[in-house]
């Protein structure tokens, strides 16, 4: 197939990816939310900003490198799985000799104990690193989608449930993660098992990926620092149930944000490395994906911003209504998270690595000391400081993107006039309905089923009878050239929908 067929068939299977995984996560977040504690949330949380580290440090930046270098022999390949595999051991080492010190800082003494077991992870997957970006350069996101949700079915729809009910309290969550990473590991590594060559014979091409990694490694370090520098600011002077609190209003907006936008950067940064010869292309494909997710995840964040108080209820239980305020507040940051995922794409396909480190170094520090001032002001104060720090990394992020690619800020501002259309009619739909629900006292889940309905039908609405001047330019761009078939029969369902949506209409 074209690269642009086997581009789109890899959204789709990464799409269907998502489509699992948000059910399986959902399905599981209800069940252990209600077995497990704020508390065991809390203590995997500060153990997880350890973890996080170790991985954005030693298992990233090889992983980019692969997909990034325009020509990849079987020398490199054997060169990334050696240092893979070595750096996965000595990440093994360097946490669980940390972990004593990491244990006292948060005065959480199972610390220690939940961070050494879990340090084990690295060595297990540090196998198949090189095999799992392997399947994403030559987009083989079929078999990539068999991995992720077996491994996540197993380790924490089985695992880690299973333990949960059976009084384990957090190791239900230490050995779910234990056994989703093994799963994983064994799956990518079947489908793809790279070559094993000792890296002294391969010197020069060890050499051009560890550099290459390391400019990644660094992006991800200040990108660590921005995920985990609100949640050590609240571990450190909230505590344990605070933070408890805070990450679960945060794995509740991460879930379209993580698996519709993370899958989305998994295709759109290989495709585009595969066109670095073709800028005017390039821009089209960014300017026409900006606008269209846009026109999804706004109306998304809108629906969490309104309907916050029955997904807390609903999902979470009675005991979580401490996180209503902040998963608002975090709501307000989806639309700028989801488009800076499209101009880091952009900037590291091309190349220009460098640009994204200083931006990203910028966020880190405002972050951390924006957490740390609002941390007097309680929880929503810091998902107050991680919003506004959000949005000022969007718009140095989306200015090298469009420095990058020749675009100008009017070019970006038109793609974002069809979701502010469609979004703010479906808020104020939405927010008269469950207002009149929640005045009759209906029950959550049924308040929030009507509220899911009156919101879909009123961004369809909105969007089919949109004026001219927000109409979506992406749909017949979309009908035009992309290649509908290689999706077989739901790519001539979405083709048919998608032509529905540009026929001719009265506006409203």
């Amino acid at each position: 197939m074209s690269l642009s067929a086997r581009t789109l068939g890899g959204v789709g299977w990464s799409y269907l990816n998502v489509a699992g995984k948000v059910l399986l996560t959902l399905l599981v977040l209800v069940i252990l939310s209600r077995l497990l504690t704020p508390g065991d949330f809390g203590l995997i949380g500060i153990s997880w900003i350890l973890m996080d580290l170790g991985n954005r440090i030693g298992m990233t930046g090889i992983g980019h490198a692969v997909i990034q270098r325009s020509e990849l022999t079987r020398s490199h390949i054997a060169a990334a799985f050696t240092l893979s595999v070595v750096i996965g051991g000595v990440m093994t080492v360097a946490i669980w000799t940390s972990a004593p010190f990491f244990s006292l800082v948060f005065d959480e003494p199972e610390v220690q104990r939940l961070l050494q077991v879990l340090s084990v992870a690295f060595v297990i997957g540090g196998t198949g690193v090189v095999s799992g970006h392997l399947l994403r350069r030559n987009l083989r996101f079929r078999q990539l989608m068999v991995a992720d949700l077996l491994a996540y079915a197993v380790g924490y729809g089985l695992t880690a449930t299973i333990l949960a009910f059976h009084g384990f309290g957090v190791w239900a969550l230490v050995w779910g993660e234990l056994v989703r990473t093994s799963i994983h590991t064994v799956t990518v590594f079947l489908y793809c098992p790279p070559r094993l060559r000792p890296v002294w014979e391969v010197r020069e091409e060890a050499a051009d990926l560890a550099s290459r990694g390391a400019r990644i490694s660094l992006i991800q370090i200040f990108e660590f620092i921005v995920r985990a520098g609100g949640a050590f600011v609240i571990g450190r002077w909230l505590g344990a149930t605070s933070l408890g609190y805070y990450t679960r209003a945060d794995r509740l907006v991460s879930i379209p944000v993580e698996y519709i936008c993370g899958s989305l950067f998994e295709v759109a940064f290989p495709a585009m490395a595969q066109r670095q010869g073709s800028i005017d292309r390039l821009r089209d494909v960014y300017l026409h994906a900006i606008e269209m997710l846009s026109l999804v995840m706004f109306p998304v964040s809108v629906m969490i911003l309104v309907s916050a108080p029955e997904i807390a209820a609903v999902v979470l239980g009675g005991q979580w209504d401490a996180t209503v305020p902040v998963l608002q507040i975090l709501a307000l940051a989806i639309l700028f998270q989801t488009s800076g995922i499209l101009d880091v794409a952009a900037v590291r396909a091309l190349g220009a690595a460098h640009r994204e480190v200083r931006r990203r170094a910028a966020h880190a520090i405002l972050v951390v000391l924006g957490a740390w001032i609002g941390s007097y002001w309680g929880l929503t104060g810091v998902a107050v400081a991680i919003v506004g720090a959000q949005i000022a990394a969007y718009l140095l992020m989306a200015q090298a993107a469009l420095s990058i690619l020749g675009l100008h800020w009017r070019h970006l501002l038109r793609c974002y006039l069809p979701a502010l259309w469609a979004g703010t009619w479906a808020a104020l739909a939405l927010w008269l309905v469950a207002e009149g629900l929640r005045a009759l006292e209906w029950p959550a889940m049924l308040v929030l089923a009507v509220e899911t309905v009156v919101w879909g039908v009123a961004v369809i609405a909105v969007t089919y009878h949109a004026p001219s001047f927000v109409h979506p330019l992406s749909i017949p761009w979309a009908i035009a050239r992309l290649p509908f078939e290689a999706l077989g029969a739901p790519g001539r369902y979405l083709r048919s929908g998608l032509e529905w949506l540009s026929a001719p209409h009265d506006p409203i």
